[in-house]
């Protein structure tokens, strides 16, 4: 498969990114990273690596008074994406601390992306620390199944389905999700989460959510 288009709001998760880039840049056609201007350590990470296919995209997630505008700020590349140098693409929002597995493309070819479906993973493994990860010991297990959050929302793109304006990070993916009829986890796709569950809906503002 080679129509996958990301996109992620990532800004202050320069650690967390400096391990994802290298695994989850080669599933994409592109890869739209969308973060603050100002977020220099953010961009140092994605310069570092010079993948071909990471593209930054900047937007302010602070302004009208927001916490963390990210509803606004997926929209923003949702909209881009309605050129029509995109119009059969899949699109997956994916959130800047989930590290992908090796078997992505073979587990979402298997399947047929349809108009007005919503697809998630069966499973979420929740990280803490670094060391965690490595041995893959998680700290919790999560069944996103019956969740479909924002973490991995994958889609055929459509017009019809925009993120909306949002105060913070909490609710913009579940008001999302039910612009959908359909919502199907992919079967045997499971994803790793760098970092706790539930933190963070107004920005990152300390790293102790996942020890390096």
């Amino acid at each position: 498969m080679n129509d996958l288009i990301a996109v992620t709001v990532s800004t202050k998760y320069e650690d967390i990114l400096d391990i994802i880039l290298p695994q989850n840049y080669k599933f994409f056609k592109e890869w739209f990273i969308i973060t603050h201007e100002n977020d220099e350590a953010t961009l140092s990470v994605i310069k570092k690596y010079k993948f071909d296919n990471v593209k930054v995209l900047y937007y302010d997630f602070y302004k009208d008074k927001c916490a963390f505008d990210k509803g606004s700020a997926v929209r923003y590349v949702q909209q881009f994406l309605q050129d029509d140098k995109y119009k059969n693409n899949i699109i997956l929002l994916l959130d800047s601390d989930i590290y992908l597995p090796d078997n992505l493309i073979d587990l979402i070819s298997k399947i047929d992306i349809i108009d007005n479906t919503l697809y998630g993973t069966e499973h979420r493994y929740d990280y803490y620390s670094y060391e965690n990860f490595k041995k893959n010991k998680p700290d919790t297990r999560y069944k996103g199944s019956h969740e479909f959050y924002g973490y991995f929302q994958l889609y055929k793109n459509n017009s019809k389905y925009l993120y909306e304006k949002s105060e913070n990070a909490s609710k913009c993916d579940t008001n999302f999700k039910l612009l959908f009829k359909n919502k199907i986890a992919i079967k045997n796709l499971s994803v790793s989460h760098l970092g706790k569950e539930m933190v963070n809906w107004d920005g990152r503002d300390t790293k102790d959510d996942f020890i390096i």
